[in-house]
């Protein structure tokens, strides 16, 4: 029982959060708001909360089960269109990922395993998911990825901006002929 009651209030500090974080429409808001609330109920009443295994199983398997049903039939014939260029970007990330955690793990910042999946590319939910289950610092690899993902939320407007200018610069006008070019259909005079 005396354990007990430090998982409610972390879970109630979790949910909290998570609810705050909604009604600010946070990105990511039930795993942001959770892990903050529940950091912050721990870190602040000096808890040690352990979640049980068995919870922490119930867990992963809802996050696999969640994934699992987004995918239809349609899935496949809309994964076609993007095979190639996809695995070529993801092999690249992936190449960087690996090669900066091999350095992170160099340095003594990491541990290699949680600096790898630290590193990957992938949903948050699925790399802690997978670092728990493989036994390493789900806190740790969380806390990397909630750094790369606010960056990346955080950057994303300055960077369709750039990438809209570019658009419109120098690939969408390349269609429009120059006013004061004549175009091949009038003779010159």
């Amino acid at each position: 029982m005396s354990e007990l009651l430090p998982l409610l209030a972390v879970m109630a500090g979790s949910a909290t959060a998570a609810m705050l974080f909604r009604w600010w429409r946070m990105p990511l808001w039930p795993l942001t708001g959770g892990l903050l609330g529940a950091a912050a109920v721990n870190l602040g009443f000096g808890l040690a909360v352990q979640v049980p295994n068995l919870v922490v199983l119930l867990a992963q398997l809802l996050v696999g089960t969640a994934i699992g049903a987004t995918i239809a039939p349609d899935t496949f014939r809309q994964f076609r269109r993007f095979l190639a260029p996809g695995a070529l970007a993801v092999g690249a990330v992936l190449g960087a990922g690996v090669l900066f955690g091999w350095a992170f793990a160099a340095l003594g910042i990491l541990e290699p395993a949680e600096s790898m999946l630290s590193l990957m590319p992938g949903g948050v939910a699925e790399m802690v998911t997978a670092g728990v289950a493989l036994g390493f610092d789900g806190a740790v690899i969380i806390g990397a990825h909630m750094v790369r993902l606010f960056t990346v939320l955080l950057s994303l407007p300055l960077v369709l901006w750039v990438a809209a200018s570019i658009h419109r610069r120098w690939i969408a006008d390349r269609g429009t002929p120059d006013p004061e070019t004549p175009s091949p259909e009038t003779p010159d005079a």
